[in-house]
């Protein structure tokens, strides 16, 4: 029986490549601070290579031990930093397209998105949602249709959804 060996040249090289590899995409968390689901934020991000997370309209800090249970670590990972005003956000206009995930009077279903620029997805917390000045300087707002009694899901599940499916029409579109 031939022997396990471990190469870890190979893991540095992997963890470069992972680390210069990142599809187009950035998360905008506000408000968000349900430690569980920033933790799975967190290991959605690393599963598909996001480019950061931002905090926006937050004040928790991020060694919280819950967070750390469901990030898996993968905080250590995952660069993010903070957004302290809406002119910071603003700024991100220049680079991504805006995209709120929340069920908006103009939203449409995320599956009918089209992929055309780097985005910045917009996440809400739980309770509130998306701030409305978030809303309003966002360019699209997408939703999950929802064809059961109950209106909403987690923001961690509704992340998840969104976000791979951006993920497979960037990889068929040869994005990245």
């Amino acid at each position: 029986m031939k022997e396990f060996q471990h190469n870890y040249t190979d893991d540095k090289k992997s963890m470069n490549n992972i680390s210069s590899n990142r599809i187009p995409i950035i998360l905008l968390l506000d408000g968000l601070n349900d430690m569980g689901n920033v933790g799975m934020v967190f290991r959605i991000a690393d599963a598909l290579r996001i480019q950061r997370i931002y905090f926006y309209n937050y004040n928790e800090e991020l060694n919280n031990k819950l967070l750390q249970r469901k990030s898996r670590a993968t905080s250590k990972y995952v660069e993010y930093s903070y957004l302290s005003n809406i002119t910071d956000v603003t700024k991100l206009k220049e680079v991504y397209e805006i995209i709120i995930l929340d069920k908006t009077n103009k939203s449409i279903p995320y599956s009918e998105y089209e992929f055309l620029k780097p985005i910045c997805l917009v996440l809400g917390a739980e309770i509130t949602g998306v701030s409305q000045e978030l809303i309003d300087i966002g360019e699209l707002s997408l939703h999950l249709p929802m064809n059961g009694i109950n209106t909403s899901i987690n923001v961690a599940t509704a992340t998840s959804v969104v976000l791979y499916d951006m993920y497979n029409k960037i990889k068929n579109n040869g994005k990245f």
